[in-house]
């Protein structure tokens, strides 16, 4: 009986370790993942931040006469723009699996194993 618990618990403590290394993969995949995408975000802001100042001075200096107008097109265009890209950011972001999907189902179905282990009747064999 003793025999039969230990390679239980060796079982178990295999089970959990190869767990274990699979959550510890998908921490460094999304850390790694996260700072590529900060990264680039901050690189994205810093160009597009520079573009825009340029453009709207340009775009005042050449209509300098209706220089009221010429802004405001710009807040309106820069606007509408802002808009589209906070919704393409958050179509990627929604589009991306959630954080440890595979360590969760791996469990799930460690779990549903083992209930279906400890309901099965003595001798009946498992399912395939």
């Amino acid at each position: 009986m003793f025999a039969s618990l230990r390679g239980l618990a060796e079982t178990l403590l295999g089970i959990a370790a190869t767990r274990f290394e699979l959550l510890g993969i998908e921490v460094a995949e999304e850390k790694e993942r996260l700072v590529a995408l900060l990264i680039t975000a901050m690189a994205l802001m810093f160009a597009f931040a520079f573009a825009v100042l340029m453009l709207t001075l340009l775009i005042v200096a050449l209509f300098w006469d209706n220089r009221l107008a010429a802004l405001s097109g710009c807040v309106v265009f820069y606007g509408a723009l802002g808009v589209w890209l906070w919704s393409y950011l958050r179509a990627q972001l929604a589009a991306h699996p959630p954080p440890f999907a595979a360590s969760i189902a791996e469990l799930n179905k460690d779990r549903d194993a083992l209930r279906e282990t400890l309901t099965r009747p003595p001798g009946v064999p498992p399912l395939p």
